[in-house]
């Protein structure tokens, strides 16, 4: 048996669920066939010494590239937990304990049996995440790039270019898209099965994209005010539409009222150690913080670093955040989520959550993020490991589809159940290229989306794809305006018609919520993976990623389908099939 495959923890591998079930995870290696886990209350046999645990056969969830996932859920009569397993290779047995592998189920001889323990299932501890987040289809907006109401133009004191003229596009442009124009587009945008709206940054600054913060009160003159926010806000609840935010706490820009005073005043400035300044003669010229002189986002001079484990900055972004959910916003997204304290975090959970306990907080990590998902800060993070399995298949045409169910496995194997039912999931954003661009196809593209919508998470769409918008970050060019002409006219009838049929299998997919997905996959690019719940519903994709037909099972009515002849899926070809 491999034993150096084995591995246990008991921070992600044995967690609550809920207030009464813990979730046990075991990885093991490829030649292990079966998996037990002992379990049972740790004050059993107190007295006379013995401890005998209730088996439990443990469910193998999930193959990785070199190892296996096993998981079982145990409710603790007694809410304590102690446990330790039994794992088979053939007839092969062996034992894991907390102080290692034995060759019996009675630990080492002569010493105390370090059992795994689990102290107790409090309430207070078990992760929470929004419920109503784990159905939702959200659809990423670049304010100033989406759409520009009726005239409003004429009222703007930038210089704003012609709608869609693409010669001039760069970082400080601006189109005049505003808060209006995402309102007046929320019938169509709700047409597309749109159940959420994250909007970039609104807050008043002086660059399109607004992170460079100068007034977190303010929304942006130029995209309106804030009547205007609330008017979106409601007119998107009245359609059952939730709205996100952008909460800008790592840095800010450098006309934000505190980071003024330390320019005028220096070290006299109240405010002086609401930033990481190294060096009292911080004001130059230089546009690169290279030198040290402070911290700022990404060596960028006009982000200066806040500091967010200072106490007045806590309680100062947390106000601002507090007046937010007054307005009715429904998620907070955190722009980069791993640089704020985690302090920061922990206090601002606490608080918004009393407010209003199905807030959704969702951090920008582009790592593993375990330490920020333990249920005592975020909700969820933008989950780029999704992205990059997902684009990663459909761009490197040497990967197989055993391959693509690596890299998902994994990406779903580092976080608890209840977090993965919300992680962000996403094929692109306004800081990668698009995912046409990176797939080169509408095939590629509206593949990549039906695994997005037939996943577990909280998936996202950016503004655009319906139409096959493309770009390359490099000079904002992922940032086009919408073609909203071109939308009209019936120009992007054909792909909008197949994105709104991809987006509505979602809603097939709650049905399988509580499911394990089935793979059945070679050393090919035909893509074939499964859900069945205990009614014996079973919902089953295909996805032809190859250069060639391939024959498929149709053993279900199909929910959709796209370059499907009879039997045969064509190369670019999707089958979904639920019944």
């Amino acid at each position: 048996m491999n034993i150096h495959a084995i591995r246990h923890d008991t921070l992600t591998g044995c967690y609550a669920y809920d207030e009464s079930t813990l979730i046990i995870k075991l990885e093991t290696g490829k030649d292990v066939t079966s998996v037990r886990v002992y379990t049972g209350d740790p004050f059993d046999g107190w007295v006379d010494g013995v401890w005998k645990g209730d088996m439990h056969e443990m469910v193998c969830t999930a193959e990785k590239k070199h190892t296996l996932v096993w998981h079982a859920s145990v409710a603790p009569k007694y809410k304590r937990l102690q446990y330790y397993f039994e794992i088979a290779s053939g007839d092969e047995r062996t034992y894991l304990f907390e102080d290692g592998i034995h060759t019996d189920g009675n630990g080492k001889a002569g010493t105390i049996v370090q059992y795994f323990k689990h102290a107790w299932l409090n309430p207070a501890d078990v992760c929470i995440v929004p419920k109503w987040a784990e159905d939702v289809v959200w659809y990423q907006i670049f304010p100033d790039r989406f759409c520009r109401a009726c005239g409003s133009a004429s009222k703007s004191s930038l210089k704003i270019l012609p709608w869609g003229e693409e010669k001039n596009a760069r970082f400080y442009n601006f189109y005049g898209g505003n808060i209006r124009g995402i309102t007046d587009k929320l019938g169509y945008i709700k047409e597309l099965g749109i159940g959420g709206l994250y909007l970039t940054p609104i807050m008043r600054s002086d660059t399109n994209h607004r992170y460079n913060t100068h007034d977190y009160t303010l929304v942006d003159p130029e995209l309106g005010s804030e009547s205007d926010l609330k008017e979106l806000i409601s007119k998107a609840h009245d359609m059952g539409i939730k709205i996100m935010l952008d909460a800008v706490f790592n840095h800010c820009g450098t006309e934000f009222f505190a980071w003024r005073d330390v320019v005028e005043n220096g070290k006299k400035s109240r405010y002086y150690d609401w930033f990481f300044i190294n060096d009292e003669q911080f004001d130059k010229s230089n546009n690169s913080t290279k030198d040290g002189r402070y911290y700022s986002f990404a060596f960028a001079a006009y982000m200066p670093k806040l500091n967010t484990n200072n106490k007045e900055v806590m309680n100062y972004l947390i106000d601002i955040c507090k007046g937010w959910i007054a307005l009715g916003v429904d998620g907070l997204r955190f722009d980069v989520g791993n640089e704020i304290s985690h302090a920061f975090l922990k206090k601002l959970r606490l608080e918004l959550k009393a407010i209003k306990p199905d807030v959704y907080l969702l951090g920008e990590i582009w790592h593993r993020s375990l330490p920020w998902l333990l249920g005592d800060e975020y909700d969820s993070v933008m989950n780029y490991q999704f992205l990059e399995s997902v684009n990663g298949f459909m761009i490197d045409k040497r990967e197989t589809a055993r391959d693509l169910m690596y890299a998902l496995n994994e990406s779903y194997s580092i976080y608890y159940k209840q977090i993965n039912s919300v992680l962000f999931n996403m094929l692109d954003n306004h800081d990668v290229d698009r995912a046409v661009t990176r797939c080169k196809s509408a095939d590629g593209l509206l593949q990549e989306l039906t695994v997005l919508m037939t996943m577990p998470g909280s998936p996202c769409i950016y503004y655009g794809t319906e139409t096959a918008l493309c770009g390359e970050v490099a000079e904002s060019r992922n940032r086009r305006c919408m073609d909203w002409h071109g939308i009209e006219s019936g120009k992007y009838d054909e792909i909008m018609s197949e994105f709104k049929s991809i987006v509505a299998l979602r809603k097939l997919l709650i049905q399988f919520k509580d499911c394990n997905i089935e793979w059945n996959v070679g050393e090919n690019r035909l893509v074939n993976y499964a859900w069945k719940n205990a009614q014996g519903k079973r919902m089953e994709i295909y996805l032809n990623a190859s250069d060639s037909s391939v024959d498929i099972s149709i053993d279900n009515p199909i929910a959709y389908s796209r370059l499907l002849d009879g039997n045969a899926l064509l190369p670019g070809g999707i089958a979904v099939l639920c019944g």
